[in-house]
This record gives structure tokens, sequence and C-alpha cells, in this order.
């Protein structure tokens, strides 16, 4: 973290900040969304973007003069401040007259003090820190909604604490009428949106990039005091400094010094623009004004620097070795230069990390080791010593065990506070280094492992392996950490069978501790993953069930119970949904409520599966409330995952995809999430006709090697997968996946997952000619569902012996099967497979010469439509035109002008992804010669060269948020 390298020095001076520049539309549209309250902006950019300067400007708009502008700060602390910059911007409030308040805003008086005169007496703090903090949250909501008009301007939200985000995911869930928010953040790789306004708050999303050629010419004009600059100056300058307005700013600032002692001509020379590289001139300039400062005041930048964080002046003068005015002159004199800035709350650091860094390079290597042990002393003598900082500076100075017993208490503390991934960082670095003796290494990896489970972090599981294979340890340690490294493979991607041996080995290390035994006995009696038998897993069920009746621990009792009964969902056993109905929900400590919250979660998966899915939306729903309520990430994780398949079985279609795939870009490595949502963005390319797309989102949702996944989920996707080679007419691949499949099916013994699996295996077989699998598959079905508590696998076995019926050509005893799978995935509801039951009905009668069947087809294509499944639609219309009762719509045929029409729009879609002109015609069943007119209306309409050209042409979908 703080390493030096020798930089040269040269002179610079800093004549204050530049106007904004290159932010007008930007800013524009802000104040449009701002005027329509409630509303929230969040504006997004890379360090140097101008962020901060965006939101200075929105503050000081004439538009908002009639109400108060509140503003706070969040700081790049590793220590947390609790609701620090919500407390800042407050504090101003009671300068004018507010509105009535209830008792509740009492709550506030410890925290903002200067609002005493303003506030309600202090209600007596309740026991339960959660509800006394959600009464601060209503607290703050209500004290907004006494300022009247206001615009709560908060700045780099990626400082902020956890208790900030969550009040502010309140504020923006429930917002005062009257309320707009604009926060700034910097955006990351893997970023994402720090909270959501509700649907009825207008909101905007704004992410700043890159100024342009003209933007860095204006910027350059004003710097540099010049009534122009020439177009290859402007131009050079962009590409030096990438368009990055503080990189330009500081870069013009060098530059300027230079004009007073050369030509105009010469300082703006491409010569001399070329011998600038961005990085270093941004050193240059720190260093310069570093130069121009006397010898106190560079030691007290070096001291800032060192300490890495804002802070009082007290305090930077102790690090420094100044006092009184010595301190005051030197600490002026670093706000001249701008060396240092005001940080907030009376403290002071630098504007920018990367000005840190360049400070800190100057300060000698002995001078360095000094001024870390100098802040281990000042910081350790604070009332709350900030543990992180400590152990950082621990670490700097070369106090190898003395930063070891920092790292681990900050933590210990980042644990009690549920910073998880900060916790995770620093054992993970106390177990990177050689040295802990074999019991410290033993209690930090336990503590790793724990914590880990919080969680997802793949990096862990590399660490824990190479404790349990280096060090020597108790059996019992030995065993809780390989314990949890079990249960983290069991979540990766591939990671399932070794998983499942090293808890297997855990439970056999733990003999002297059967409550964590426990824990590992019931991950194996969990049936979900993979294709080993049920009755292994009833096994060790039953084994869970000897134990559960020796533990004492509430907590470790209700966890069991909770995997209990969702296995028990899991497999069809209806007497689950009975248990829980019948289980308290009053439970007394946090972590039986991360259980509870469990429970909700991996019964919403399992009713889901079964098919009740209005159980399973209310289990979804209340499930995501419990989980995050109680810190529970990793079920919050996975509950989304059922969340997003839920919408694909319901039809609930409209932007599903991108949705899918945010939840799969989120979570990478874990496997359940990246398989359930690569089966749900298969489902949609194959209703889409986009088969290649399909087969690839299939094979990663693990179609092809179903013991490396959520069996339910793999055979779904088989299910599907059978469909498209059906489709596409390779009876012989469609085959190929259904014997794969109807194998593992056979293997595991949860023959209800196979519901979405059997009628399509049965329509290959029988395409193939291979009736005794097609029938053995249907039987084994019927036989493996027979007493369970599946509605969807009821609808799936009438449905498979339809087909089967269909095969042998009775189309009347079929379409009667076919209506009664209709009536029983609607009732569900799943309309796409309920639609193709129709459609199937419809087309076994006009097989057995029943034309009133038409119409039964011409409503299952307009199902189709209406879902957005384009290619069965297509399909339903071919058939319609070769029984000759193809009718336009009793509305008439609209003109499109020059806008494409729904046809052609789909056409449009499909060249922009580059399907060839037989592909079209295959995907919307349309001869290749009108596929040929329809491409030809595309590209006139569009203006578009070459069908390469169609996707730039194509109108795309806007970026900011619709109000409302």
């Amino acid at each position: 973290m703080w390493l030096t390298t020798p930089r040269p020095t040269s002179v610079s001076i800093r004549s204050g900040p530049a106007k904004l520049t290159g932010r007008d539309a930007e800013l524009d549209a802000i104040v449009d969304v701002l005027r329509r309250r409630p509303a929230v902006v969040l504006i997004e950019g890379e360090p140097g973007m101008g962020r901060t300067r965006l939101l200075a400007e929105i503050g000081r708009r004439k538009e908002f003069d009639g109400g108060r502008v509140l503003t706070g700060a969040c700081q790049p602390l590793r220590e947390p401040f609790p609701y620090g910059p919500i407390l800042e911007a407050l504090r101003s409030v009671g300068d004018a007259p507010l509105g009535p308040l209830s008792p509740v805003a009492g709550v506030l008086l410890p925290l903002l003090p200067e609002l005493a005169e303003a506030l309600p007496p202090r209600p007596d703090p309740l026991a339960d820190p959660v509800a006394e903090r959600h009464r601060v949250f209503r607290a703050v909501r209500e004290l907004l909604q006494a300022c009247g008009p206001a615009l709560v301007l908060i700045d780099d939200l990626q400082w902020a604490d956890e208790d900030t985000r969550d009040l502010l995911r309140f504020l923006a869930g429930a917002m005062p009428p009257e309320l707009a928010v604009v926060a700034t953040y910097r955006s990351t790789a893997g970023c994402a949106t720090p909270f959501r306004a509700a649907p009825a708050v207008h909101s905007a999303r704004v992410a700043l990039g890159a100024l342009d050629v003209s933007a860095v010419r204006e910027l350059a004009v004003e710097i540099l005091e010049l009534p122009r600059v020439t177009d290859e100056f402007a131009a050079k300058l962009h590409e030096c400094t990438a368009g990055i307005p503080f990189v330009a700013e500081e870069t013009l600032r060098a530059l300027k010094e230079a004009a007073d002692r050369l030509p105009v001509g010469e300082v703006l020379s491409d010569r001399l623009l070329e011998n600038l590289e961005v990085p270093a001139l941004l050193r240059d300039a720190v260093t310069e004004r570093l130069s121009a400062l006397p010898a106190p005041a560079v030691r007290l930048a070096g001291a800032a620097a060192v300490l890495g964080v804002g802070a009082e002046a007290a305090v930077l003068g102790e690090l420094a070795g100044l006092t009184g005015d010595d301190l005051r002159t030197a600490l002026l004199a670093t706000l001249s230069a701008r060396v240092l800035g005001e940080a907030g709350d009376g403290k002071y650091g630098f504007r920018h990390p990367l000005a840190r860094k360049a400070v800190y390079d100057t300060v000698s290597g002995p001078e360095r080791a000094s001024l870390h042990a100098q802040a281990i002393r000042v910081l350790a003598a604070q009332p709350s010593p900030p543990l992180t900082l400590l152990a950082r500076h621990s670490r700097a100075a070369g106090r190898v065990d003395q930063w070891r017993h920092y790292a681990e208490a900050a933590a210990d503390e980042a644990i009690t506070r549920g910073e998880t991934s900060r916790a995770i960082d620093l054992l993970q670095s106390v177990l990177a280094e050689p040295g802990p003796s074999q019991p410290d290494i033993g209690r930090v990896a336990g503590k790793l492992s724990q914590v880990a489970l919080r969680g997802f972090r793949p990096d862990v599981i590399g660490t824990l392996e190479r404790v349990l294979e280096e060090v020597t340890l108790p059996p019992s340690v030995r065993g809780s950490i390989r314990l949890c490294l079990g249960m983290l493979l069991v979540r990766t991607i591939g990671g399932l069978g070794r998983g499942r041996l090293e808890v297997e080995r855990a439970v056999g290390e733990l003999t002297d501790r059967p409550d964590l035994a426990a824990r590992g006995i019931t991950l194996l009696a969990q049936p979900i993953d993979g294709l080993t038998p049920l009755s292994w897993h009833e096994s060790w069920r039953a084994r869970a069930g000897e134990v559960y009746e020796r533990l004492d621990d509430p907590e470790l009792r209700l966890a069991l119970t909770a995997d209990r009964i969702a296995a028990a969902s899991h497999v069809g056993d209806g007497s689950a949904w009975t248990e829980f109905e019948a289980l308290s929900d009053t439970v007394g400590t946090v972590a039986e409520r991360v259980q509870l919250a469990r429970l909700w979660c991996n019964l919403a998966d399992g009713q889901s599966w079964a098919g009740h899915l209005d159980r399973a939306e209310r289990l979804v729903t209340e499930g995501v409330r419990r989980a995050t309520d109680a810190g529970a990430l990793y079920a919050i994780g996975l509950i989304q995952g059922t969340r997003v398949r839920l919408d694909w079985v319901r039809g609930r279609w409209t932007g599903l995809a991108e949705a899918a795939e945010q939840l799969r870009d989120s979570y990478p490595e874990l496997g359940p999430i990246v398989m359930e949502s690569s089966l749900v963005l298969g489902g949609l390319a194959a209703v889409r006709g986009e088969f290649a797309a399909a087969r690839r989102h299939l094979t990663a949702a693990s179609v092809h090697a179903p013991d490396r996944g959520p069996i339910p989920v793999v055979l779904s996707a088989a299910g599907v997968l059978i469909g498209v080679l059906l489709a596409t007419d390779d009876v012989e691949a469609a085959c190929a996946a259904a014997d794969t499949a109807v194998a593992a099916a056979r293997r595991k013994g949860v023959w209800i997952w196979a519901a979405a699996l059997v009628p399509a295996a049965a329509q290959a077989y029988a395409r193939a000619g291979r009736w005794p699998e097609a029938d053995s598959v249907v039987e084994a079905f019927a036989r493996g569902i027979e007493g369970r508590d599946a509605p969807v696998a009821a609808a799936a076995l009438v449905a498979g012996r339809a087909v089967l019926l269909e095969a042998r050509a009775k189309h009347l005893a079929a379409a009667a099967l076919f209506d009664e799978a209709a009536s029983g995935y609607a009732g569900l509801p799943m309309p796409y497979p309920a639609t193709a039951m129709r459609e199937r009905a419809a087309m076994c009668r006009l097989a057995a010469g029943n034309r009133s069947a038409v119409e039964e087809l011409t409503a299952a294509a307009e199902a189709y439509e209406r879902l957005g499944a384009t290619r069965d639609a297509g399909r339903c219309r071919h058939q319609l035109r070769e029984h000759g009762a193809w009718a336009p719509s009793q509305r008439g045929r609209r003109g499109y002008g020059s806008e494409l029409s729904p046809r052609e729009r789909e056409v449009a879609r499909m060249l922009a992804e580059g399907r060839t002109n037989r592909e079209i015609a295959d995907g919307l069943f349309l001869s290749p010669r009108t596929v040929e007119q329809h491409v030809a209306k595309v590209l006139r309409k569009l203006g578009a060269r070459s069908r390469t050209d169609v996707a730039r042409k194509l109108p795309g979908t806007v970026t900011t948020a619709p109000a409302g």
C-alpha cells in the first residue's frame, strides 16, 4: 500500500477551482427530474469525473432557491461513521421553521444536538436494537418531511457505511412527497446501484463519462486564461488526459505556470504535450506544490499522507510535531496550496487518493516508519481506537505482531457489525503472512471459515484448504474448519462432490462437538443437488433426527427443523407445509431470525418446484424481507434465483432476461444462482427462436453434467433443450439429451422434479420410434409422483400421456388430455405450457378433421404473442395459413409509414443478432421470399447500408428510469 517511487519536481500554482465544464446536458436533465417530487438521482463516475463538482452545481441552481438544500459527504474511512452524511446534512435544518414533529423525532437528539430547540424530548430507548434502529429511520424521514421542499445532496456514497446505505434504502422506499435526493458514488468494475427508488418516485441514473474534445478545449481556455487554443492542442490535450476532468485540470494548471516564462506557442506545442504523461504530470503537480511550501507545511502534509485519512488539525500536528501558531501557519499554507483540503467536521485531508500517494512518496523511509509509529500511538489513545487503521499503520511500521493483533481485532469488530467482506479481507491477510503460531492460525482460520458462510467469497476456499493441509490442529478445530470448507465448496460450480466429501470427513472429526456435527449431517440430508440417490440423503435425514433429540441449543434445533421442512417440501411431502404453518414465528435471537429467514427462502424454492406458485410467491416476498433484516446474505442471493424462475414460469417476461443476466453476473461463482438464471435465460431464448443462445445458456445450467448442479434445474433445462432440438428436427440429439436426463431422474429418485422433462422426453422417444422408452418414462413418472404434493407434476403426467396418444394418432383422445393438462397448468398458473397444451389440442382436432379447432389455434397464437413467444406464435400462424384459416386482426391492418411494424421489428432484431434469411424464416415460420421483403423494408426504414448496420441503427432503450 505505502510504496515510494522517486519523482522529479517542478513549479505549479493553483489559482482556484475551474467552472463546471462539459456537463450542461447532464445538469439540465437532472434538474428536470428533481423538479418533480419525490425524486432520486444517482450520479456515478470514475475517480476524477467531476461528481462532486456537479453535485455542488446542482445545489446552486436557482430552481431550488425556495427550499432547503442539505449537503453531506461520506469519507474514505474504514471505520464506520453510522449515518454520518445524513446527520451532516440535517444539522442545518433548524435554521428555518419546521413542520410538526411527532415524539418519535426525539430519538435524534443525541445525534443532532444542534437541533435541541426544534426536536421533541428524547423517548426512552428500546431494548431491541433493531427496533431502535428502525425508530431512528422513521425519525429521519419525519424530520425530512417537516422540512417541506428539500433537496438532499450526498457525495461519495461508495464510502458510506452500511447503516447509512440502509437508511437511504429506507428513505427511497417511502419518500416524503416534497423531498429530492441526489447521491454520487464512484463506479468500479462490478459496481452495483447503491439503492433503488420506489416505482412512484421520479428517478434517473446518470453515468459521468470523459469529456469530449470541445469540453477539454473550453476548460483549457478558462484555466490558461487565453482567448482560444488551437484545434491541434485541444485534440492533443484530450489524448494526453483521456478527457478525465480532474486530470485535464491538473495538467492545465501545471502548464499554466510555464505561461509566464515561455511564449504561448511554445507552452502549447505538441512537443511539450508529448513529453507529459498524465499520471506523472499529476504527481509532478503535487510535488511542485510541496516544493513551494515551508518545511513545517511539508512535514504536516507528509504526516497527513502517512495517516491516510482525514483528521483534526491537532492529530496531524501531533504526528508532525507542530503545535500552536506553527501548526496553524503550516495548515494554512497547505490549504492555500491545495495540497490539503477540508474534509468536513473540522478534519483535513487530501482531495484525491493519488494526491495523497504522491505526497507519501516524497517522505523518506526512516521518516515514514517514525510517522507510522507515531500514528499508532495517537490512534490507540483515542476513546474508540480505529482498529483497521491501527492494523495498517502497524504493518507499515514493520510491527508484525502488533499488526496481527489489530487486524484480528478489526475483523472481530467487522463481524459484529455485519461487514462480512471487510472481516474476510482482514482475516485473509493475517493467514497469508508467515509467522503466527499454529493455535493462532487455527483460531483465525476458524473465524474466517464461519464468517465466509454469511456471503460468498470463493477465494476463502484456497486459504482454508491450505490451512488444513499445512497446519496441525486439534480434531475439533480441523473438523469445524473443514465443515465450513465443505459448505463453501457445495455452493461453487463443480464443487458439489468435493464439498460433500469434506463435510463427511468433518462429521467424523467432530465426535466431541455434536452441535457442529449436526450442521454437517443436516447438509448431507438435503437432496436437491447432484445424482446421489434420495435413499442416501434419507439415511442422513434419519441421523439428523437422532441428533436433533440430543440438542439443547434453540438456534441449532431451529436450523435442523428448517432444513427438515425444506427437504420434505422439495421431494413433494405434503406434511412439510403443515409443519411450516404450525411453526412458531417468535424467536429471541438474531441467529434464530437467520434460521427462520433461511427456512422461508428454501421453502419458497421447494414449493415453486412442486407447483405451489402462489405459496412460493408469498414466501419469496417475506423471505427477502426476513433475510435482509437478519443479514442472511447468502439466502438473499439464493432467493433471487427463485424469484426470476417464478417470473419465468408465470409468464412475467418483460425485462426478465436483463434481470436474470444481472443476477448471474452478480454471483458468477455461485453455482445454484448461475444455473437457475441460466435456465431462465435458456428458456427465454428458446421461445424467441434463438436456439444457439438457448443451447449456450442451458449448458451453463449443467444440462450436460447433471452431477454438478441442482437436479430440478438440470431436468428442467433438459426439457427445454429437447424442445429446441426437436424444433430443429435433430431427433437423435433430442433422444440423447433425454437419455441423459431420464437416467439422472431414475438415479435420483425424485420424480416430481422431472415435470418439465417427461413430456419432452416422451415426444423425442416417440418421434424416434423408441416406443418402449417413451412408455417407460411416462409410467415411471406416474409411479414416482404418486402420493406426492406436486400439482405441476400432475399436470405434466397428463401432458405426457397426451403426447403418447398423439404420437399414436389417437387425436381426439389426445386432445381431451391436452385440454386437461392445459387446465392443470393454467390453474397454477403457468401460462406458457398451458398455451402449448391448448395449441396441441387444437392441432389434434384439426388432424381429426374438426375445423372448429381453428378458433382454438387462433387463441393460442394470440396468447403466445401476449407472452412474447414469437416463434410459437409464428408456428401457429403458419398452421392457420396451412389450413386456410388465417385472417387479419378485426381491427384492420395499421399503416406504419416510416416506422417498423411489429413483424419488421422482429426481423430487425434477428438481423441485429446476425441471423441469415433462412434462420429468420425458420424462426418466424415465413417463406424465404417474405423474409426478403421484410429485410428490404427494414434496411430502407432504418437507413441502414447493410445487414450488419442494422444493430447500430435499431433504436435502443433509454437509460433514465421513467417517472412515476
